[in-house]
């Protein structure tokens, strides 16, 4: 006999969100986490993420369409701003296919020359003949107010948060869930693995083998003079260098998937030539910036070799391993296509 509806393993930011989705369709929820809500050892902290709807293919801008309404009910009902609206700026390799994916879904959006980036954006600063693309809807998300944002309005639907309890691995036994901890054992009509780094050991035993790699990246912070710029994003064939407003902070930069596998248990150690990378770049793109970072930490990546997302259901047990670095901006909308594959078949 099960315990409860539904378990879900991990309250980063997808977890919360799936249980949200579910508490709100009247399921039984238990969110189960190894640390606490608001933790730096995993890819759901820090102060903003970049919200863009900039993509080289249509499906994903469709699914940036469609999460930000849902970011907007949430805000609704949590009764706080988590997205803030600044515009964002695509510039290097692939301006063409994000061009054409925007125009396909209906997104609105201009192509800028070097000289109407520093006309309109002055602490941008682009290389000689250098274009970029510019779509309004671009945003920063108040990450660490989201994340808690979404943990209490789940609460608040009925929701029971679990914070500092390590589930050892997920098993289907006998048509249901089993979370085994180190203290007792817990049994679910369907359990959702949104464990992040960990996700994959977690189900193996289960026999479901996850394509995930884990990444840990760092990323750096420095004073910006000016007013507010626009998220930057600088794509290049072997990854990019982004760049975003934090509240309080000036900048926040970093490169994206610039590091080799990693164990998530590892040291959380920043890569302070990483970090001397970055600051290089934000001299060259922001000049009012302060040429060295104040502050610099790391934040994990669960990647798959394509940056898709894993969102599957085997039995009672539904996959959600959706990060690859890009995810944060989409945890409205996969928390509830997670929440609607778990409920499947709920009474």
């Amino acid at each position: 006999m099960a315990d409860v509806d539904v378990a879900v393993v991990g309250a980063g930011i997808m977890g919360a969100a799936t249980a949200w989705w579910l508490a709100r369709s009247g399921a039984e929820v238990v969110l189960v986490e190894r640390f606490a809500i608001g933790h730096p050892h995993g890819s759901s902290h820090g102060r903003s993420r970049i919200f863009r709807l900039s993509y080289p293919d249509a499906p994903h801008v469709a699914m940036a369409q469609e999460a930000l309404p849902l970011w907007r009910e949430l805000e609704a009902e949590a009764g706080a701003t988590l997205l803030e609206r600044v515009g964002g700026l695509d510039t290097g390799a692939g301006l063409e296919e994000r061009a054409q994916a925007l125009t396909a879904c209906g997104a609105c959006f201009e192509l800028l020359d070097r000289e109407a980036v520093a006309s309109r954006f002055p602490s941008v600063s682009l290389p000689e003949g250098r274009a970029a693309l510019h779509q309004p809807d671009g945003a920063v998300i108040h990450a660490e107010r989201a994340w808690h944002a979404l943990a209490q309005v789940a609460r608040a639907r009925g929701a029971r948060l679990v914070e500092g309890t390590r589930v050892l691995d997920v098993r289907a036994e006998g048509g249901l869930a089993v979370l085994r901890t180190a203290d007792d054992v817990l049994r679910a009509r369907v359990a959702v693995v949104t464990a992040g780094g960990w996700a994959r050991s977690l189900l193996a035993p289960s026999g479901v083998d996850l394509p995930t790699i884990t990444t840990r990246e760092t990323v750096a912070y420095a004073a910006l003079g000016g007013g507010p710029p626009p998220t930057l994003v600088e794509w290049a064939d072997d990854g990019a260098f982004y760049a975003l407003p934090s509240p309080g902070e000036g900048l926040k930069a970093g490169r994206h998937r610039a590091t080799h596998a990693v164990d998530p248990d590892t040291d959380a150690a920043v890569d302070t030539e990483e970090v001397e990378r970055i600051a290089a770049w934000l001299a060259e793109r922001f000049p009012t910036a302060a040429p060295a970072a104040h502050r610099a930490e790391t934040c994990l990546y669960t990647n798959t070799a394509d940056e898709g997302f894993i969102l599957e259901r085997h039995g009672p047990l539904v996959v959600g391993s959706a990060c690859s670095g890009h995810g944060f901006k989409f945890a409205p909308l996969i928390g509830r296509r997670l929440a609607a594959l778990a409920a499947a078949d709920l009474p």
